[in-house]
């Protein structure tokens, strides 16, 4: 009979920069390895993923699964299929967690048996420290999943970061499942953020209750290039996109017109000429709010005229089929 008490699920693509030092950190893993284990998916990568993480399989309880489809959600979904043990923590391939990180886990769930979702601290790892204007005004949470600033305790499962959560596997079903285009997807230059948040709010939906922690800590690499203001802003579209789809009740009864809505519409047009000129700017605060709020609008916009154009592309699949 198996000992296994819980899966480490991670996907990962194109992760062999990082992967070391996040498989080193496992390697030290208080835990005896007999009661854990690791899924890993690699996700379709072009560099040495998959070398890289097959070197460490003599050294960790390490499974290693293959998913050609490109998307997040498809390579978890091939890993649920591998889930052993009570509890399964759900994390990224940039994470360095701490010895006692499982650990923390299974004593949290142990100790907290009224909850079935749990969060844990994230702490960045910077390779390169950011700028004064975006420590200050930057959405930290929103950019790189940093949570030091969320209270012990009962929390929204919306707070739940995907780089350090853990559920109960008596809770999560047949699959991970998210929004159709939902999370990374190496194929797709713009995506909409925010798959962690969806499975964890369909879970509470279904009765399962969030609590966050901060004894199972990890630090998340925040690469040289993910602190300079094109990503950021980017990033920052990617979460205008989601929150289209994980909060569509923001938009529900808002006036639209051709299927937009008038106000993140109007606002839009009305800061493209001054955003357009803001770039010309010395880089500050006020200047990357302003930016921060139209690369958050463009998302929304963004998001909803892909979905309209999926509709009426369906409709038109349909009316094809009944001729």
């Amino acid at each position: 009979m198996s000992k296994v008490k819980v899966t480490v699920l991670f996907s990962t693509y194109n992760g062999a920069k990082t992967l070391p030092r996040m498989l080193d950190a496992l390697c030290a893993c208080t835990l005896s390895k007999d009661e854990w284990k690791i899924v890993a998916v690699d996700n379709n990568s072009k560099d040495d993923t998959s070398q890289v993480l097959k070197s460490y399989q003599d050294r960790l309880p390490l499974e290693v699964y293959f998913e050609p489809k490109q998307g997040k959600q498809y390579a978890l979904t091939q890993g649920f299929r591998h889930l052993e043990g009570e509890l399964v923590i759900l994390t990224d391939d940039d994470v360095i967690p701490e010895p006692d990180w499982i650990a923390q886990f299974l004593d949290l769930a142990n100790e907290q048996q009224q909850f079935d979702i749990f969060g844990g601290l994230i702490l960045p790892e910077w390779e390169e420290k950011p700028q004064p204007w975006l420590m200050e005004h930057g959405h930290l949470g929103i950019l790189y999943a940093l949570n030091d600033d969320l209270e012990v305790g009962p929390i929204s499962a919306a707070l739940i970061s995907g780089p350090n959560s853990a559920f109960r596997r008596s809770i999560l079903g047949a699959g991970y499942i998210v929004h159709d285009g939902l999370g990374p997807d190496a194929t797709v230059a713009q995506f909409p953020m925010g798959e962690d948040t969806a499975f964890a709010l369909r879970l509470e939906k279904n009765g399962a209750r969030a609590f966050h922690s901060q004894r199972p800590k990890v630090r998340h690499m925040v690469r040289k290039g993910y602190v300079e203001e094109g990503w950021v802003l980017r990033r920052g579209e990617r979460y205008g996109m989601g929150l289209v789809i994980i909060r569509p009740n923001l938009f529900n009864s808002k006036a639209k017109i051709f299927g937009l809505p008038i106000g993140s519409t109007l606002r839009w047009l009305l800061m493209a000429p001054v955003s357009f000129v803001l770039k010309g700017f010395p880089q500050s605060g006020t200047r990357f709010k302003l930016l921060w709020a139209q690369s958050v609008r463009q998302g929304i916009l963004r998001q909803f005229i892909k979905q309209r154009f999926s509709a009426r592309s369906a409709t038109y699949a349909q009316l094809g089929m009944g001729k």
